[in-house]
């Protein structure tokens, strides 16, 4: 598995929420999320994604929509395409590439962010 403390910080967060949900479920289950037939995992999630769309108040959010919030929220937060490819399991850079506007963001106010810094010591120096 190599040195990944990213996927191991990740792999604890989402084992303490998977355990949380798990005391929810009857003990006689297997499964974190079981199906309408005992013993039976979860086959389909059209139904539970409606419901949960339901009780959220919220229209037109599909499952992948998710996936792309998290990868847009890493990339304007700075992290390289790179990286976020990884996160998402990309095994093409050109997939992840889509976010590439995103990351232009970050790197406006890391140029603004320098620029005011040269500024201040020029008005320093003066």
């Amino acid at each position: 598995m190599g040195s990944r403390p990213w996927f191991y910080a990740l792999r604890n967060k989402a084992i303490g929420i998977l355990q949380t949900v798990k005391k929810l479920i009857p003990e006689e289950s297997l499964y974190v999320f079981p199906g309408h037939i005992a013993g039976e995992p979860l086959k389909e999630v059209k139904t539970f994604w409606k419901t949960v769309l339901k009780e959220a108040q919220l229209e037109n959010v599909r499952i992948h929509d998710l996936r792309h919030t998290h990868a847009s929220h890493l990339v304007s937060s700075g992290l390289s395409l790179s990286i976020v490819g990884k996160l998402l399991g990309h095994t093409q850079a050109s997939t992840t590439q889509r976010y590439a506007h995103l990351a232009d963001e970050s790197l406006r106010q890391a140029a603004e962010l320098f620029g005011s810094k040269v500024g201040k010591l020029m008005v320093k120096e003066e």
